[in-house]
């Protein structure tokens, strides 16, 4: 037993194991060593008559030895109890907070002492802020009317402030994590003011939001920057020029394994754990068939540490909030971009779906990969610089045909066996180069 000494110096003197429940007669012939005889020498002799206890005591005997139809209804009842449960248990639990009727009185704690109570705390908001709703109760329904309450703006602020730091790159507030005396002040106070009041009045619509943001003037910019604009405005704190920044760990990932066909859109269900956790976060064992080709929002994750792709991508660690992720640039970023099995595995599949329908690595092939993953046509120089990357992978791959089976056995899909390997490895080597392209990895 937790935290018990244990039998400690004891002895078994004796020890029984039976395949059946015993009956409480049969229990007490256990203790006693002569009540079931008692009760059978009352058989032997009908003019006696049985107490109530008696008579229980051979109702129950005579179900648990001798009567076939209740040993039928018992087996009948266990699997209905069986089929029961199974179906509460599938259903998932999740806890349900309630008001008390008289809620608890809570006191300021002097030093934090729990037994050192000083004055009385009531439900209250901060005397700085809005006051709280006269008409409104006291618990957390009065609390989301006094966030959500137009006199209120502060959540209004904050939540647009982060979906402007989403799609634009850094927030009107360049500390969403404070918006106190202690963060930065807005860039533009009065554009944030608008759009906090517009969304509150809009009826906290988040699409109505988004699509304003992304077809703002501000947002379709390009850009690109002149070096007196770079001189005079290093952190675009003008916004007179569009975001330049790599995109998120997760779209990055996304985006490699949609382009292939691969990924996967249900919505809901358990974590999973695509090919870098196996090794990663052992003895953990890795997903199968679709559980490799989620999207990254149901990527098993540890709190101290994402799945290392991600780290290696700025994904944040979830020991403690961050509302701001990190944005670096190393070589390592690249390295993973060009050698995680899940981005090869992804240029394959891409490189054998766009030959299966063009049947040869032509012009028209490498402009229809080009525009799948950067979004735009191809220039002739680009087109050039394509053929002769694939033109000199496939040579490699011709001379050494194991190098090739060897490259295409990354990951679970298997390859078209129709398909020439050496053409299949070096357009899937070409895939993979455009996959770490510029315009493939970075938001402009």
């Amino acid at each position: 037993r937790m935290r018990d000494r244990g039998f400690t110096n004891g002895l078994v003197d004796e020890f029984e194991v039976y395949n059946r429940q015993l009956t409480s007669v049969e229990i007490q012939q256990l203790h006693d060593g002569h009540s079931l005889q008692d009760l059978y020498h009352l058989l032997e002799k009908p003019g006696l008559k049985f107490t109530f206890t008696q008579a229980e005591q051979l109702l129950e005997l005579h179900l648990a030895l001798g009567n076939a139809e209740y040993k039928k209804t018992e087996t009948e009842l266990q699997s209905l109890r069986e089929q029961h449960n199974k179906l509460v248990d599938s259903i998932p639990e999740i806890m349900v907070m309630q008001e008390k009727p008289k809620p608890r009185q809570t006191y300021f704690l002097i030093r934090g002492a729990y037994d050192a109570r000083g004055d009385k705390v009531e439900s209250l908001t901060p005397a700085s802020l809005n006051p709280f709703p006269q008409d409104a109760p006291k618990n957390r329904l009065g609390l989301a009317k006094w966030l959500t309450d137009p006199k209120q703006p502060l959540t209004a602020r904050v939540t647009v402030n982060r979906y402007w730091q989403m799609i634009v790159g850094e927030g009107l507030v360049r500390t969403p994590e404070d918006f106190g005396s202690q963060g930065e002040p807005p860039t533009h106070p009065q554009l944030l003011d608008w759009l906090a009041n517009d969304f509150m009045t809009h009826g906290w619509d988040v699409k109505r939001l988004v699509k304003q943001m992304v077809m703002s003037a501000t947002y379709r910019q390009s850009s690109a920057v002149s070096k007196e604009l770079l001189k005079r405005d290093p952190e675009n704190r003008l916004l007179a020029h569009a975001p330049s920044y790599r995109l998120p760990a997760e779209m990055l990932r996304d985006n490699a394994i949609a382009t292939a066909g691969l990924l996967v859109d249900k919505i809901g269900g358990v974590s999973v754990k695509p090919y870098e956790v196996e090794v990663s976060f052992k003895p953990t064992a890795r997903s199968k068939g679709e559980g490799l080709y989620r999207r990254s929002l149901y990527t098993y994750w540890k709190r101290t540490g994402p799945a290392p792709v991600m780290m290696t991508l700025d994904a944040s660690k979830r020991d403690v909030c961050r509302v701001k992720r990190e944005k670096t640039s190393s070589p390592l970023q690249a390295f993973v971009l060009m050698n995680g099995p899940q981005f090869v595995e992804a240029s394959r599949m891409l490189a054998q779906k766009l030959l299966q329908q063009h049947k040869e690595p032509n012009q028209k092939l490498f402009r229809d990969l080009f525009r799948t993953l950067t979004s735009r046509q191809p220039t002739q120089q680009e087109l050039d610089v394509l053929h002769a990357l694939y033109q000199s992978q496939y040579e490699q791959f011709k001379k050494e045909p194991q190098r090739a089976k060897q490259y295409l056995s990354v990951g679970d899909q298997k390859p078209d066996e129709k398909l020439d390997p050496a053409t299949l490895a070096a357009m899937s080597i070409v895939a993979n180069t455009l996959l770490n392209f510029d315009e493939g990895v970075m938001k402009r």
